[in-house]
């Protein structure tokens, strides 16, 4: 014959029942329930409660089966249920290897049934919130209230409740302690469901949630970026907030293309400006003077400053132009062979080098042109310029060439090649 475990009876919040015993009128054996045990008031609460050892209201286990008074054979007796712990206080250590208990007892050999856990109940006072939050339990040792265990084919008690006063918002559970991070609680009680998760909709792909004292307490939980180098509180780059200034990528990409246009029209407007101030333009036709006037004087077409036309014409004695449209693929350049006008006056192989010499200087790097192709493509006002300011300089290494570095071998005049 077996018996089954003992239910759990009574209020979980503030209990106040004694633990139900057990027995046989025949046999004169019997079990005791778990007695009740109140600390403190809802007036008085404890500021603190250390527990070293144990504070137990259990049950009692039943000790031995006996027959009735006929000597015929008898079932099992059940184990008494557990009692009631209430402590009204505003907080709790329970130290290593301390116990608190309300357990419900062991049955009795033979089929004896367990008892029923009791209740225990922490009636917290003055919980503290927010960043005054301090830790109102701490439990390094076992508080229990579990069911007795049956004998043989006796079915377990029913385990007890140990409960707490609902907490406010931002903390759970029987002792009052912070949802985890990443969660958030903002109405009064003790469950963990009521730890909601925060949304990730308003979180930045580089940013995490952060703990905050006494737990959060509405939907828009705090976060923080991975790194330093990401601010708040899009978590972006300072690059990347610009550029989502401008509505992101693609605007920015908009934006920054017209800006450059409208940057590199006023440059080319404003460099045009100055050009025409400062470049004199050559006649369009050629000067011819006196074969024996003096040497050969070697001019560009245009916007080469220097000492006024009528002093230069006046020593030509034939003026060579450049061939070919000044162009980053076709550069200025000079024929070879020597005109008719000044074949007396020149030696044919070293003019000749002279040629080779002043078409080198003539030329464009590689590097100019490339520049020039990138800037047609994402800038054509900014390439433009950047042509006109290529070709300036181009002419005025030539200019500095012929008049500074060219020793002017190629003159068959002694005299005439001194005075240079």
């Amino acid at each position: 014959m077996t018996s089954e475990g003992g239910q759990r009876y009574g209020s979980a919040y503030l209990p106040c029942e004694l633990g139900s015993g057990t027995g046989s009128p025949e046999s004169g054996d019997d079990s005791a329930g778990g007695g009740l045990i109140v600390i403190g008031s809802m007036k008085w609460p404890l500021a603190r409660l250390l527990i070293y050892g144990s504070v137990s209201s259990d049950g009692e286990s039943n000790r031995d089966t006996i027959g009735n008074s006929s000597g015929s054979f008898k079932g099992g007796i059940g184990g008494g249920s557990g009692g009631t712990i209430l402590f009204f206080l505003q907080g709790l250590l329970v130290e290593k290897n301390s116990s608190l208990s309300a357990s419900g007892g062991k049955g009795g050999i033979h089929g004896g049934g367990g008892g029923g856990g009791g209740r225990i109940h922490f009636h917290w006072s003055n919980i503290a919130t927010g960043d005054e939050f301090v830790q109102i339990a701490s439990i390094n040792g076992t508080v229990a209230s579990s069911g007795g265990s049956g004998n043989d084919d006796g079915h377990f008690g029913e385990d007890g409740t140990i409960t707490g006063k609902e907490c406010p918002v931002g903390l759970y559970g029987t002792f009052c302690t912070e949802c985890p991070v990443g969660t958030y609680k903002n109405v009064a009680g003790s469950n963990s469901s009521l730890c909601t998760p925060c949304s990730l909709n308003a979180l930045p792909n580089r940013a995490d949630f952060i703990y905050v004292r006494g737990g959060v307490t509405q939907p828009s939980c705090p976060y923080k970026c991975i790194s330093a180098k990401y601010k708040m509180p899009n978590c972006y780059t300072p690059l990347e907030e610009v550029i989502y200034t401008f509505g992101g990528p693609w605007s920015f990409a908009v934006f920054l293309f017209f800006a450059i246009i409208l940057l590199a029209l006023i440059l080319s407007a404003v460099r045009v400006k100055i050009g025409e101030s400062e470049v004199t333009y050559r006649a369009t036709s050629a000067i011819h003077n006196d074969a024996y006037a003096s040497s050969p004087f070697l001019l560009s077409l245009a916007e080469v400053p220097g000492a006024s036309r009528a002093e230069e014409t006046q020593s030509h004695v034939h003026r060579m132009y450049f061939m070919g449209p000044n162009t980053f693929r076709e550069p200025w350049h000079l024929p070879y062979s020597p005109p008719e006008s000044i074949i007396g006056i020149v030696y044919e192989d070293a003019f000749n080098r002279f040629i080779d010499e002043i078409n080198l200087v003539a030329a464009f790097e590689w590097w100019e042109g490339s520049v020039h192709s990138i800037l047609a493509v994402l800038a054509y006002p900014c390439a433009w310029s950047w042509k006109q300011w290529r070709r300036r300089k181009k002419i005025h290494r030539l200019q500095e060439y012929v008049k500074s570095e060219y020793d002017h071998s190629c003159l068959r005049s002694c005299r005439s090649r001194a005075l240079y």
